[in-house]
């Protein structure tokens, strides 16, 4: 009868204490990795829905305009590129149509950014109100700098306007563009990550 030889005492033990914390880990790693490809692809389609409303609500931008007693941001610039760049009438307003879109579509992605990293609804507001007020600040020398840009002139920073410190109608309209998207961005968001 052959001899059984038995691990020795406390062996047993011993594979369980090394093969428990590589067991747990494994799950450990698993799950972090699990929960980062689902938060990464809950992302995405935040992302993209912030781009697409940036560009919708940055038509209604353009809609509302004359509504506060201004020419369009679009017309205004459709014009100067007529008369620095010498573009023909549709071209130029093709032109300034697809730059209020860009513009549009960032500020929209900055908005998804923002909802995606925070969910009280102060830092959110908070946020939205600084946008506001910053692209309200800069827009004049920036929409000037865009002009002389797509007009191929040389930049001249001595010809830009100055700062706009006024809390004018050109604020009201960007708080509404804000706060358009980061409202649909936040109930969207709660709707599809409540334990996040």
């Amino acid at each position: 009868m052959r001899n059984r030889h038995l691990p020795p005492s406390g062996s047993g033990h011993f594979l369980e204490q090394h093969e428990t914390p590589t067991l747990t880990t494994d799950i450990h790693t698993s799950a972090t990795a699990s929960r980062s490809n689902g938060l990464y692809t809950s992302h995405v389609p935040l992302l993209f829905m912030a781009c697409v409303l940036g560009a919708i609500v940055g038509v209604l931008f353009i809609i509302v305009q004359p509504l506060f007693g201004m020419d369009t941001l679009t017309s205004r610039h459709a014009a100067a590129y007529q008369q620095m760049g010498s573009w023909s009438a549709m071209p130029a307003l093709i032109i300034a149509w697809a730059a209020h879109l860009a513009v549009s579509v960032f500020y929209g992605l900055i908005s998804g950014i923002v909802i995606m990293n925070y969910r009280q609804m102060s830092l959110v507001a908070l946020f939205t109100l600084a946008f506001s007020w910053i692209t309200t600040l800069i827009a004049p020398p920036a929409n000037a700098l865009i002009v002389q840009w797509v007009s191929f002139q040389q930049i001249r920073p001595e010809a830009l306007p100055g700062l706009n410190f006024h809390l004018d109608a050109k604020f009201v309209l960007h708080l509404g563009f804000f706060a358009v998207i980061s409202a649909v961005l936040y109930v969207y968001r709660n709707r599809q990550q409540p334990s996040v």
